[in-house]
């Protein structure tokens, strides 16, 4: 049986591959197609429910990419052989146009907007488990229908 304190690293990983390049949405890297698509609303936050596979806003582009997040996030949950019933909730959620924090730049990298990225996994005792990362998306270079 496994430990629930490896939800963090399960978190960590799930944020991990969120963020980087393999995150692909119709070919495009999928963080910059989510900015993409809450950039006209006044809220620049998308949350991702890793147990339901539901995206808020909901945009169908996404289906794809909520479903292999919730699939991932499951894969995990039984190679750390942690029981689904442990888990109470589990969210990604990514915020843009945050302020820039110049502790976060690597120097030799484009520099971007700023975006944070949250995995929180909350366990049935109520212990809420988080893993968050800071990201830069590159300004717009394409178009989205939405």
């Amino acid at each position: 049986m496994g430990r629930r304190r490896e939800l963090g690293s399960i978190a960590s990983g799930i944020i991990g591959s969120f963020r980087s390049r393999n995150n692909d949405v119709d070919g495009y890297w999928g963080i910059g197609k989510l900015y993409l698509s809450v950039d006209h609303l006044q809220s620049k936050c998308v949350s991702i429910d890793l147990c339901s596979q539901q995206i808020a806003p909901y945009y169908p582009h996404f289906d794809h990419m909520t479903e292999r997040y919730s699939k991932m996030f499951k894969r995990l949950l039984v190679k750390h052989s942690i029981p689904f019933e442990w888990i109470s909730s589990a969210y990604v959620y990514v915020e843009f146009e945050v302020d820039y924090e110049d502790r976060h730049h690597n120097w030799r990298s484009a520099l971007g907007n700023p975006c944070n990225l949250v995995c929180v996994v909350v366990d049935d005792n109520g212990k809420m488990i988080c893993s968050s990362q800071t990201g830069h998306f590159i300004k717009r270079h394409f178009d989205f229908q939405s």
